[in-house]
């Protein structure tokens, strides 16, 4: 698998094979994904692992959003979205950060690479907006990110 050059950030909006049905393998479409939060690990040969903790992503029923879902507007110039679209914070996934698991973003705003553009965190709206859904999310005690990744041995976490 080859990797990206640069790791995602949280609140970063990539492009997705999320896996279906929970089987460790891409799905077969890619969707944007929102970036929970990234890991970074050494390897015994010196090489960095990326691992992401990525949100599901979709446009279909936007408007009508349950606990833990967050639409954001294509109309958002950071956003980096051809189409409204509502991530689910309660079905979130860990994936190696590869080309296996991530495709360039069709915007291609950033290059050859998943990222199709970010949450803008200055907008007070928005912040309230996923507040609200995080709330929600914990209220309704959804599952946790179910972890695609398989287990290394040697790797150890990087240091910030």
């Amino acid at each position: 698998m080859a990797k990206y050059y640069s790791s995602p950030k949280p609140g970063d909006i990539v492009q997705c094979r999320f896996p279906q049905d929970k089987i460790r393998q891409p799905g077969p479409k890619e969707r944007p994904a929102l970036v929970i939060d990234v890991e970074e690990y050494e390897l015994p040969h010196g090489s960095t692992e990326v691992f992401v903790t990525v949100a599901y992503g979709t446009s279909e029923d936007v408007d009508n959003c349950h606990p833990g879902e967050l639409k954001i507007e294509s109309s958002n110039p950071h956003a980096g979205l051809s189409l409204d679209t509502k991530f689910d914070i309660g079905n979130r996934v860990r994936l190696p950060f590869d080309d296996e698991w991530f495709a360039p973003s069709p915007n291609e705003r950033f290059g050859v690479h998943p990222k199709r553009g970010k949450l803008n965190t200055d907008d007070n709206n928005l912040k309230r907006r996923l507040s609200s859904a995080i709330a929600e999310l914990r209220k309704a005690r959804r599952p946790k990110a179910v972890d695609m990744t398989s287990r290394s041995a040697g790797r150890r976490k990087a240091k910030p």
